[in-house]
C-alpha cells in the first residue's frame, strides 16, 4: 500500500491569515506539491506544479518572501489551476492524502479543503474523489509521549523539531515551499515509525 503526502501554498497578504482573505484576497494556490509514499516509507515519486493565479496574478512581496516563488517563476512555469489538480488527481489515483493542520481531526480535509475552495473559485466541479486526512492527529499524540515541549504547528516545522532537517537540506528550499514542507511531514513520520504500523492500519480503513 502507498499513500501520498502534500501541501500547497497559496496567495497571501499581511495580516490575511489573522484577518481572513477578504474582498479580492482570495487563497488561489500557486504550488502544490505531494510524495507518494511507500508502506516502508520509501519516496515512490514526486509531484510539484506552480499554479498561476488569476484573481491577484501578481504574487504580493510577503507571498515571495515566505515561500521563495517570484513573479518571474510563475510566469515562465506556472500553469492553469485547472490544469494543475487534474495532474495532481491522477498523481493520486486512488490513495489516501495526507496533509497538516495542527490540533485538527483525522479526518479533516486540512489542504483538501483549500484545493476544493479553489475548485469553487474557478467554477469546476467539487468531486469527492480524493480522501483526505490530517497527519496532525497522529502526530501530536507522537509528541506527547516524547514529551516535546514545543509542538510544531506547521508542516515546514517538524523536521526542525524533530532534528530531522539535515536529511532534506539538500533539497536547496525551506519551510513554506510546499515541496519541503511535504517532506517536512514524511521525516516526522519516519521519526516515529515504530507506530507506522498504527498509522497504516487508520488508512487501510478508508
Amino acid at each position: 500500500m502507498s499513500f501520498v503526502i502534500f501541501d500547497t501554498e497559496y496567495t497571501s497578504w499581511p495580516g490575511c491569515q489573522e484577518h481572513g482573505w477578504h474582498g479580492r484576497h482570495k487563497r488561489e494556490i500557486v504550488q502544490i506539491s505531494a510524495l507518494r509514499v511507500s508502506d516502508d516509507l520509501r519516496v515512490l515519486k514526486t509531484f510539484n506544479v506552480l499554479c498561476k493565479p488569476t484573481i491577484n496574478p501578481t504574487l504580493s512581496d510577503y507571498f515571495t518572501n515566505l515561500t521563495g516563488i517570484t513573479n518571474n517563476q510563475i510566469q515562465h512555469k506556472g500553469v492553469p489551476f485547472q490544469t494543475a489538480y487534474k495532474r495532481f488527481k491522477k498523481f493520486v489515483g486512488n490513495a489516501n492524502c495526507l496533509s497538516h493542520g495542527y490540533g485538527g481531526k483525522w479526518n479533516d480535509k486540512c489542504d483538501g479543503n483549500i484545493i476544493q475552495e479553489n475548485l469553487r473559485l474557478y467554477n469546476m466541479p467539487v468531486d469527492d474523489d480524493i480522501i483526505y486526512h490530517n497527519i496532525s492527529a497522529w502526530l501530536i499524540p507522537e509528541y506527547k509521549k516524547i514529551k516535546l515541549r514545543e509542538h510544531p504547528k506547521n508542516s515546514g516545522k517538524i523536521a526542525k523539531a524533530l532534528h530531522m532537517d539535515s536529511k532534506i537540506k539538500n533539497l536547496g528550499i525551506d519551510e513554506h515551499n510546499a515541496l519541503y514542507d511535504s517532506y517536512s511531514i514524511l521525516m516526522g513520520i519516519k521519526y516515529f515509525r515504530q507506530d507506522l504500523p498504527n498509522l497504516l492500519k487508520n488508512l487501510k480503513r478508508n
